[in-house]
Parts: structure tokens; C-alpha cells; sequence
């Protein structure tokens, strides 16, 4: 699902008994959390709602307090697999959305009308739909990412014989390779070619961008691959990483480019 889809689903998410929405940082590379403490403000937080919602109304407060249950069930049983942080929204009707974060947020409880979606909007803002190209001349690693996470990889690899690019799909697929060709020989080959062959996978990437909805790109490799790729695409807001990060595992080149 889109962010723009997913997050009209949140807005529509209006209750006159009261929304409960969680911001909860559970990153534990962070010093402050290396000994679980989300946990202790999770409770904390909702025990402060609890103390503000005391003179509320017999619906209201029973609202909550089912609601609260719920929460706090789907954000402990998260806890064996924690992102960086975890928003919850609920309504005192019983409906709910838990969503992981690979990026952190401040921690934040709030009971209105509506679910509180200033924080989501604003990193959905920083961290848009974006594509990353790993070029390494003979195979091309895309990587899809939004909000810090890994949507989607793929692997386009030069086939010499039927001289395109074929798809790799799948997590595994960075593993993947072209067939052999001795190195001497395919080196000639490319520099010779490569202008048309970048061309040719340029144009398959713009398509899938455009598709998928993409908001930029990031060109990662050395300084000639990238350069002569970036000549091939007509996409806006394509910014060249003149580094090899090609040792690195998806989501550790999210946090190298996206760093924050």
C-alpha cells in the first residue's frame, strides 16, 4: 500500500469515543534503550492517559481501557523482532493499525477524535518512496525504499548472449550474477557498449519508477559507472554516492544514505 493510500486510511479513522495513538521509540541501538526501557514508558504513557481520562465519561473510559489492552498485547508481542520504533493507532470502536518503523520517533500518547499523525506525515516527508542503483557495471542492484525500509530488490544483470538485462527478483537476488565471461573480454565489450546499454536499462528503471511512484533516486558506485548512467536517466532528483557499498546488506545502505 502507498503512503499517501495508507495514510488517508488514518485520517479516515475518526471516533467521537476516542483514538489512542502511540509513538514509541523502541530503537535499541540507542544507549538509553539497551535494557528494554521502551517498556517502562510504554507504561508510563498510558498510565498518565489513564489518570487524564479518570473524569471522563463511563463509554469513554471503557473505550480506553479496551483499546489500551489491545495496545499494549500488539506492542509487547512485537517485541521479538523490535524496529527502530512502532506507532499504534486504535479507536474505542476496537479497530487498530500496529506499524513497525526502521526510523525513530519521539515517544508520544495521545487520546483525541482523530489519530495524531504529525510525526508520521513528517517522515514520510523525509523518508519518501526512493530508489537505490548499485552500479556495478555487469549487474545493477535497485533497491526500493520508503520510511527507512526495504520495499523491494532486484538484481538487472547484462546477458551477453541475448545482450539485455535480465531481472533477478527477491531478497536473495543480490546473490545473483550474469553468466561467466572472461574479464579482459567483457571489459572491452562494455566500454565499448556501454553508453547503449546503460540506455537500455535507464529505460527500464524510469519505468518502474514511474510505476512505483518513486520521489528520487540515488546513483551508488564508482565515479565513471555512476556518472554515465546519471546521462541515461530523465528522472528529478537523481543525486550521485560516489562510494562502494556494495559489501553492505540492504538495509545497512539505507542507513548509510539516510543517515540521521
Amino acid at each position: 500500500m502507498k503512503e499517501s493510500e495508507e495514510l488517508q486510511q488514518l485520517r479516515d479513522h475518526e471516533c467521537e469515543s476516542g483514538c489512542l495513538t502511540i509513538y514509541l521509540n523502541t530503537n535499541q541501538a540507542q544507549v538509553d534503550q539497551k535494557k528494554g526501557e521502551w517498556k517502562i514508558r510504554l507504561k508510563n504513557g498510558l498510565k498518565k492517559l489513564e489518570e487524564y481520562l479518570e473524569s471522563s465519561s463511563s463509554d469513554e473510559w471503557n473505550g480506553y481501557k479496551d483499546i489500551r489492552k489491545i495496545a499494549e498485547e500488539q506492542i509487547l508481542n512485537a517485541q521479538t523482532s523490535l524496529p527502530r520504533s512502532l506507532i499504534f493507532v486504535g479507536s474505542a470502536k476496537g479497530e487498530w493499525t500496529l506499524k513497525k518503523l526502521q526510523v525513530t520517533v519521539e515517544n508520544d500518547f495521545r487520546w483525541e477524535k482523530r489519530p495524531v499523525l504529525d510525526q508520521l506525515e513528517e517522515k514520510i516527508d523525509k523518508f519518501p518512496r526512493t530508489g537505490i542503483l548499485l552500479i556495478q557495471k555487469q549487474d545493477v542492484v535497485a533497491v526500493e525504499t520508503s520510511l527507512g525500509e526495504v520495499e523491494s530488490e532486484s538484481v538487472y544483470s547484462w546477458d551477453v548472449e541475448s545482450e539485455d538485462w535480465k531481472m533477478y527478483q527477491g531478497s536473495g537476488s543480490s546473490d545473483k550474477v550474469g553468466p561467466a565471461i572472461h574479464k579482459d573480454q567483457f571489459d572491452q565489450r562494455f566500454d565499448a557498449n556501454q553508453q547503449r546499454w546503460f540506455k537500455q536499462l535507464a529505460s527500464k528503471i524510469q519505468k518502474k519508477a514511474k510505476k512505483n511512484g518513486w520521489n528520487g533516486v540515488y546513483l551508488v558506485g564508482s565515479p565513471d559507472q555512476t556518472s554515465e548512467f546519471e546521462k541515461q536517466l530523465t528522472l528529478n532528483n537523481v543525486e550521485v554516492v560516489k562510494k562502494n557499498l556494495t559489501k553492505l546488506k540492504s538495509h545497512q545502505i539505507i542507513d548509510e544514505l539516510f543517515a540521521s
